[in-house]
């Protein structure tokens, strides 16, 4: 039996993603946080411009994940009147007064300039900022053997950063994809980028991580 003491501890880079164990967590890639004309540009007056930039290496991430056999896990989130609680309904509206990521609201659409999940992918709704909270994320994820989190998607320091924080409490390993995701401000960014890769885990860009697997593949050869 594995002890604590024989235990394997996953600290490299190629070691924590490992394809064999590690899942791509797509974090709210949709209209109301990632275009222009959506909710979060609209009502803040945000530029939306460095997470439009980051879709296209999110799409190609996606697709070497696949090719990698890396579980692929969309995430978007709706807020729905009977699922929030008060204090959302301080910040983001009640009822018919709910303006961001409205439950049939065009919103909650996936971007547009986003790829579109693959049959099988697992698809996961949640109704606040965490993936964890109240989803079926975790058992999921268990039940795949998965043991490391590749964070990317919208926006970082936010519902990426949260996610981020409670996969780390519950055990998994993480890495922050840092040119796979954005947030309005370079502040917002770099604080995101910042809080993950020193307190939860560690931050890769995408080359970086298909440069590992390449030399994994090659290994196997």
């Amino acid at each position: 039996m594995e002890t604590f003491m024989t235990q394997h501890l996953l600290k490299t880079l190629a070691d924590v993603a490992d394809p064999s164990h590690s899942a791509l967590i797509i974090i709210d890639p949709q209209h109301d946080f990632c275009s222009e004309r959506g909710a979060m540009a609209q009502k803040f007056g945000f530029d939306m411009k460095q997470i439009r930039e980051a879709v296209p290496r999110l799409n190609a991430m996606i697709e070497d994940c696949r090719k990698a056999g890396v579980l692929v896990v969309w995430v978007r989130e709706i807020f729905a009147d009977s699922k929030m609680h008060p204090n959302q309904k301080a910040l983001w509206g009640a009822g018919d007064d709910i303006w961001l990521i409205r439950e049939d609201g065009k919103g909650i659409d996936w971007y547009e300039g986003m790829i579109a999940p693959k049959t099988g992918e697992p698809v996961i709704t949640k109704w606040q900022y965490d993936a964890f909270a109240d989803t079926e994320l975790d058992l999921m994820l268990k039940s795949r053997g998965i043991k490391s989190l590749l964070m990317t998607g919208f926006t970082t320091n936010v519902c990426v950063e949260t996610t981020a924080r409670h996969g780390y409490i519950k055990g998994y390993h993480i890495v922050l994809v840092k040119d796979c995701t954005g947030a309005p401000t370079q502040a917002e960014y770099e604080s995101g980028v910042f809080n993950i890769q020193t307190y939860f885990g560690q931050a890769a860009t995408s080359d970086e991580l298909r440069q590992v697997w390449s030399k994994q593949a090659q290994k196997a050869a």
